[in-house]
């Protein structure tokens, strides 16, 4: 028996001193008449062969028990789990998903998409912050399971890293949980990770920054020319 198992009964004491209390019997209350000093030494592993726990770790089990039952956590769904397309980008984004929602890559797409108007707008999205926010369904998040399913079209968004509008001529900038957007004037538009302080310059003309990330685009007929910057997070020591 495991000891989750064992601990059940946790889940029937609301409290540490009811805990305590499923060690006395009658016959303690009966001679000692004083239930304080039936719980000490219940407490002090008088009244039971068995390990006693401590407030702390009573608070501990009994935790351990209700996730166990009612887990709070959810692992993160794998959008691209059933794909069945052949679209070249699609792949491509199906092949980083795993390791960017395990941290192990943190990936910066940039794309175009042609609105019906004929304009076109362009965007860099971060990868896992796109995704984390689809697990927790957050309101106007990406939809990934209907893109990897082919439903619907990724696009860019004003809320994504950066976000071009080519016909109003408006451009949107927005911090992410993986990083922080920053304007150099002689540079032009760098990302730096949160998490390890590298950056990224999407401007390869300017030849910075090349060690901290892998460039690689592919082209499909639905999406055209894409863009993965793939940096590899370094662990803090």
């Amino acid at each position: 028996m495991s000891s989750v198992q064992q601990d059940m009964f946790l889940l029937d004491c609301p409290t540490y001193e009811d805990y305590l209390d499923t060690f006395i019997t009658r016959h303690d209350i009966h001679f000692l008449r004083n239930i304080r000093f039936c719980r000490m030494l219940v407490e002090l592993g008088y009244r039971s062969a068995s390990e006693i726990y401590t407030p702390e770790q009573y608070e501990k089990r009994k935790a351990a028990v209700q996730e166990s039952l009612w887990p709070t956590k959810k692992s993160a769904m794998l959008f691209s789990e059933n794909m069945e397309s052949d679209d070249p980008v699609l792949i491509e984004l199906a092949r980083r998903e795993q390791p960017n929602t395990q941290k192990i890559i943190s990936t910066i797409i940039f794309l175009k998409h042609r609105l019906k108007s004929g304009f076109e707008v362009s965007g860099y999205i971060d990868f896992e912050h796109s995704l984390k926010q689809a697990n927790l369904m957050i309101e106007g998040c990406t939809d990934w399971l209907a893109v990897f399913q082919e439903r619907v079209l990724l696009r860019p968004k004003p809320t994504d890293l950066s976000f071009y509008d080519w016909h109003k001529g408006t451009v949107h900038y927005n911090h992410s949980e993986n990083y922080v957007v920053i304007h150099d004037v002689e540079n032009g538009l760098i990302f730096m990770h949160r998490g390890d302080h590298k950056k990224i310059c999407v401007d390869i003309l300017r030849e910075l920054y090349t060690n901290n990330c892998t460039r690689e685009m592919h082209f499909s007929e639905k999406y055209g020319h894409v863009v993965f910057y793939d940096h590899i997070i370094r662990k803090k020591i």
